[in-house]
């Protein structure tokens, strides 16, 4: 028995840019990589227009693992039947880019024979999966040179010298699990200032330029320029694997937090200038729910051998590598009676759907939103209609989209 928490799911991987088989067919006039909906009682093909719409369905996509392009074989959707009454959830979630997080370090001054620190705490699944909730921090010590001969009292240092000191720093640690870039504090001129290029407020400068605004800075003392540090976070690199995927994880971006310690007094202010987001819709992620789903599908539970330890090459992946994917979503209830007790057995199907193939997406949209009408969910294919195909892009499922157009019925 399922629940909520661990339910019984299939994944329909789908390739060809084809739409849904026309209403009227069998299984059997199923395309490799072809998509569709059949009445469960007569197993003839259903279509976005069949009325009236059948009352007990399911999907199927066609298969050939040998690569070719007859069909061999089908997978079907979750459960012997979708009962169309008892659907309870419905959602698109377009594929999105992950990005890293990014903070700044910046408006800090300097003394001379100073110890200068950044603490930074990272949060990743890699992390967490090994000390749970225990803080995984490193700190990133400096020191700037003594001062040179002034008046009595003097001990002030060019803030640039600092830059250059922790932007060393912190790329040379081994682990590299962070990025750091000096940027222009002011707008920059190579007339005016002496660096190679012209630098825009933010911009990413060499540390060849940031000592020469050392250079300058000593020569103008009454129009001295800075930089700042900007820290990008290195996300986990997804893991190649054979059949099972012994270091998965789901969320690769990794989070920062930014302190800055010793030295810095009252001078100096970390600001958050780009939020990560998680990629959604990879097909390391597709491929992982493929394998979790074979385990009561095709291949089993059982997918490693006793003797060797190793995969016995039994799960048949439809997701192809590299390969970035929509989905749709459905979620349902399916009743069945069972000598004097009634059993209610909660089931989903995900249908991957790769990003560049519209006459799928839109087909099946326009499918599954027929198949649900009537049931009080809104209609989705005008909602995967608006989502972009260049896999860079991060789509947010809230904020730009309007409640209508979010993926969510």
């Amino acid at each position: 028995m399922s629940n909520r928490n661990n339910d019984v799911f299939q994944v329909l991987v789908t390739k060809g840019n084809l739409a849904p088989l026309a209403a009227g067919g069998n299984i059997s006039a199923l395309a490799v990589g072809q998509i569709g909906a059949f009445d469960a009682n007569t197993n003839v093909s259903i279509g976005a227009a069949t009325s009236p719409m059948p009352r007990d369905i399911y999907f199927a996509v066609g298969v050939n693992h040998a690569g070719g392009a007859t069909l061999a074989d089908v997978r079907q959707s979750a459960g012997q039947m979708i009962q169309r009454k008892g659907i309870l959830n419905y959602s698109f979630r377009p594929h999105t880019a992950g990005r890293p997080m990014i903070v700044e370090v910046g408006d800090y001054l300097a003394q001379c024979d100073t110890d200068y620190g950044i603490k930074i705490e990272f949060r990743n699944s890699k992390i967490q999966r090994m000390q749970g909730t225990v803080q995984f921090t490193k700190s990133y010590i400096v020191r700037t040179g003594c001062c040179d001969a002034c008046a009595e009292g003097c001990n002030t240092a060019d803030p640039n010298e600092l830059t250059i000191l922790l932007v060393n720093a912190i790329n040379g640690d081994d682990d590299k699990m962070v990025i750091a870039e000096a940027t222009a504090r002011t707008a920059l001129t190579t007339l005016t200032h002496g660096t190679s290029v012209n630098y825009a407020i933010d911009a990413v400068m060499t540390l060849a330029d940031v000592q020469a605004l050392i250079t300058y800075n000593a020569a103008n003392p009454a129009t001295m320029v800075y930089s700042n540090i900007k820290l990008t976070s290195v996300p986990l690199t997804a893991a190649k694997f054979c059949q099972v995927n012994l270091h998965f994880h789901r969320f690769l971006q990794t989070h920062i937090e930014v302190s800055i310690i010793d030295g810095f007094n009252c001078s100096g202010a970390v600001t958050v200038l780009q939020e990560l987001v998680q990629e959604e819709g990879s097909s390391v992620n597709i491929k992982q729910k493929e394998y979790h789903a074979s385990a009561w599908d095709h291949a089993g539970p059982y997918v490693v051998s006793d003797t060797t330890g190793t995969p016995m090459d039994n799960i048949l992946y439809l997701t192809v590598d590299g390969q970035f994917y929509d989905q749709y979503i459905l979620e349902y209830d399916q009743k069945s009676m069972s000598g004097w007790l009634e059993y209610e057995n909660p089931l989903s199907t995900i249908f991957a759907i790769p990003e560049a193939d519209i006459a799928t997406r839109d087909g099946l949209g326009a499918l599954i939103d027929a198949i649900v009408v009537g049931l009080g969910f809104e209609a989705l294919a005008d909602d995967a209609a608006t989502s972009n195909v260049t896999a860079t892009v991060v789509e947010p499922a809230t904020g730009s989209k309007a409640i209508d157009k979010d993926g969510l019925a």
